[in-house]
């Protein structure tokens, strides 16, 4: 069972005092990631060379494929290491944080409406921001747990710069033509049981592209394969099937 999958992680971290949550991650993450160092794998993300994954996550960063796989997409597919740009980043992964803050090219802001990570506390559904406030937005993984997200894809339309771009990531069944969500379903246990996680408000089908259309933007599907050859691609993903994501 992945972390974010068990709704018990969420009452531990809300224990850890927000100051020491990151050095904390930090310190656990340098231990344990002593007895996977190898030649098999490898995180592009903290640039490590692994013996194996903990599962799907980089033992070094926490990174899941989708993490690493985004940041070789971020690498070789656009200008977010080379321009000026102000950057709005939501849910902020450990694996990110620190590396995206650091950038010397780009305005950096987090945000989240609870995370020890969040530089600016914001509700995705009513962003303070004005519009075309910011070049790059990204979330991964994020929309599902929203309660309105056509609401939210528009509010992420509005603070884009017209020259800017998005990135927002989300799990989608693609055995789906159309997504499903019910808002009468409200408890935890079932909301797990048909979504897949106890804070998930719907799952995607093949319509999650035109759902972001609707809302303005114009999207573009990239696989895996445009940005990374084979080989690469195996070394960056492993076949276990669980993952973990703090």
């Amino acid at each position: 069972m992945a972390i974010t999958e068990n709704k018990n992680w969420y009452r531990i971290k809300a224990l850890i005092p927000k100051q020491l949550f990151e050095p904390l991650l930090d310190f656990y993450y340098s231990v344990q990631g002593i007895g996977y160092l190898g030649n098999n794998y490898y995180c592009p993300i903290c640039e490590s060379k692994l013996r194996k994954f903990k599962s799907k996550s980089c033992p070094k960063c926490g990174s899941g494929i989708r993490h690493r796989t985004l940041w070789l997409f971020l690498l070789r597919k656009t200008d977010f290491f080379k321009r000026k740009l102000y950057v709005l980043h939501f849910a902020p992964e450990h694996c990110f944080f620190k590396k995206m803050k650091e950038l010397h090219n780009i305005n950096y802001l987090s945000a989240d409406i609870d995370s020890p990570r969040a530089m600016v506390e914001i509700d995705m559904t009513n962003i303070q921001y004005p519009e075309n406030s910011f070049n790059v937005l990204i979330s991964s993984h994020v929309l599902e747990h929203v309660e309105d997200d056509l609401k939210a894809m528009r509010e992420l339309y509005r603070v884009q710069n017209v020259d800017g771009w998005s990135i927002h990531l989300a799990p989608i069944d693609y055995s789906r033509n159309y997504t499903y969500e019910n808002p009468l379903i409200k408890d935890a246990e079932e909301r797990k049981k048909i979504y897949g996680h106890y804070d998930h408000k719907r799952i995607y089908g093949k319509d999650y592209k035109k759902r972001l259309e609707s809302s303005g933007f114009n999207v573009t599907v990239f696989k895996t394969e445009d940005f990374c050859v084979e080989n690469e691609i195996t070394k960056i993903t492993t076949n276990v099937a669980s993952e973990t994501v703090n």
